[in-house]
């Protein structure tokens, strides 16, 4: 979306690493990531079974970002 565009371009201009949920092919955020950027991608056609990872996934960073910062 236009807005990811946005966010995407204020992360990458404080020097900030971009993790991109995405899927499908990509789309047009994976064409814009830089080389230390993060793409996360689901490659299915169904939006529920992209979705149902991306969901997981944001579980599973969270559990890891927990560990990290409070053991």
């Amino acid at each position: 979306s236009a807005a990811s565009d946005v966010y995407k371009r204020q992360a990458h201009d404080k020097g900030l690493t971009v993790v991109a949920l995405t899927g499908r092919n990509g789309g047009n955020i994976a064409n814009l990531l830089q080389d230390n950027d993060v793409e996360i991608r689901v490659p299915s056609e169904s939006t529920a079974r992209v979705q149902e990872v991306h969901l997981l996934t944001i579980h599973c960073l969270c559990h890891q970002i927990d560990e990290v910062l409070f053991g």
